[in-house]
């Protein structure tokens, strides 16, 4: 879907906005593919498509290549744009099971397990659900208080 000259740009993009951490070996999302992962959906999503270029051509008119000053400007400039290229790329990198391992989240999927996740306690629940039960009941009542 993207040209040879866009896909190092967009490989580029994707790396501003999840980098790597050289350290603990886990590499951005320009370096694995996550740019195929895009280009698959917005071979469905021509919203999305129209997206990605529209940044695309932004990146390939700055004259100072990609940076993060550049990514900035993307997100100001192009919201709606950015939010979904960024949620493409987020989707694309942690659905990723070899990913999800190396940043501490389980590979396998999240059905039909699902995560452990702790039980929250009587005093938590208390607390969370005060304001509600403070609130009062604040439905209409749909019999109109007739049985």
């Amino acid at each position: 879907m993207w040209t040879s000259a866009q896909t190092p740009l967009l490989n580029a993009i994707l790396n501003q906005l999840i980098p790597a951490n050289h350290t603990k070996g886990i590499p951005g999302a320009g370096d694995i593919p996550v740019a195929q992962f895009i280009a698959q959906q917005a071979a469905t999503d021509i919203a999305l498509a129209q997206h990605v270029s529209s940044l695309l051509r932004l990146a390939r008119s700055s004259a100072g290549g990609v940076t993060t000053d550049l990514v900035r400007q993307m997100e100001t400039e192009q919201p709606e744009a950015f939010s979904a290229l960024l949620t493409a790329t987020y989707k694309g990198y942690y659905s990723r099971p070899d990913m999800r391992a190396k940043v501490g989240v389980g590979a396998h999927p999240v059905h039909p397990d699902g995560y452990d996740v702790p039980h929250e306690t009587s005093e938590m629940m208390e607390h969370l659900t005060a304001p509600v039960r403070a609130r009062g009941p604040v439905f209409r009542d749909p019999t109109g208080g007739q049985s």
